[in-house]
């Protein structure tokens, strides 16, 4: 009777974990594609809530990894496509279209990912989800009309950092064509400003020789890809010094790199159609795109 007992827990728990409310939304998306959820994927992030969505495009509780496809016209197609990592302090995961509809503009296939959060410490979760995007890209590539040399990867915030961990992260042969961080927190240690973000990532007990381990300039290599960094000085989110000293790993092994500093924005200014420099950051990235993206001289 008690093992009887015993497994009526057991299967129980396990359509707890399974059985959980997901949520997708009307952002104009060509397609959406649901890459798995906590009962399909390898690791989880043992989320029990069900998913719930604030202010029309912020993603709380997430446990399924979607990914928001936008294609751009056939006629200025480029092949070019970059996979989009929101920010969130690894607490929420929000959407914004700005940056997609210029992609689309240019030419270029966007994938926005709705990832899994750490939710304190299960961050081997949105790992997996985030690179499972890029690989998702690769394989679908002849159906999605895009060159599988040419998937690379962006974020803002927490994407930042989402975006440069996967830079380092997958095998050197797997890695993205190239990323794009938007200031973005690549510090996890003493140097980082929102430790209730650090939390998120690695746990409520996260000591400063953990956050050191997700600390991405301890992680560049040579082979860590191109990589173009924009940031604002007055932010003070995600502090300046995130950015710079990221920049200085990736030239201390010789990656290419490019970094833009903007005098004012504060901290969300990619999703600002009214900031200022607005034209100058997106010549910025379509101007370094072209070198990263134009035939390989043989």
């Amino acid at each position: 009777m008690k093992r009887f007992i015993f497994l009526l827990i057991f299967v129980a728990s396990l359509l707890s974990t399974s059985a959980q409310t997901t949520k997708q939304i009307e952002i104009g998306a060509d397609e959406i594609v649901t890459l798995w959820d906590n009962s399909t994927a390898k690791y989880s992030n043992q989320m029990e809530k069900d998913e719930k969505v604030i202010s029309g495009r912020k993603f709380y509780n997430t446990s399924s990894a979607d990914l928001y496809i936008f294609h751009p016209d056939k006629k200025n197609d480029t092949g070019v496509s970059i996979v989009i990592y929101p920010g969130g302090s690894y607490r929420y995961v929000g959407f914004s279209t700005h940056f997609i509809n210029w992609c689309k503009a240019n030419g270029i296939t966007a994938a926005m990912l709705k990832y899994r959060v750490p939710n304190f410490g299960h961050n081997q979760a949105t790992l997996e989800d985030a690179t499972g995007a890029v690989e998702y890209m690769r394989a679908n590539a002849e159906r999605l009309n895009i060159d599988p040399t040419k998937v690379g990867v962006a974020g803002c915030s927490a994407g930042g950092h989402l975006a440069a961990w996967v830079s380092n992260a997958m095998a050197d042969d797997r890695k993205p064509a190239f990323a794009m961080l938007f200031c973005g927190s690549m510090l996890r240690d003493e140097y980082y400003v929102t430790m209730s973000a650090n939390m998120n990532l690695m746990g409520k007990d996260v000591t400063p020789a953990e956050a050191k381990q997700l600390t991405l300039t301890n992680l560049v290599t040579k082979n860590t890809p191109p990589t173009l960094i924009l940031l604002c000085h007055d932010d003070n989110v995600v502090r300046p010094f995130s950015s710079t000293k990221y920049y200085a790993a990736l030239k201390r092994h010789g990656v290419p790199a490019s970094m833009h500093i903007y005098p004012s924005g504060g901290h969300s200014w990619w999703s600002n159609r009214k900031w200022q420099y607005r034209e100058q950051w997106l010549n910025a990235v379509s101007d370094w795109l072209k070198i990263q993206t134009q035939p390989k001289e043989k």
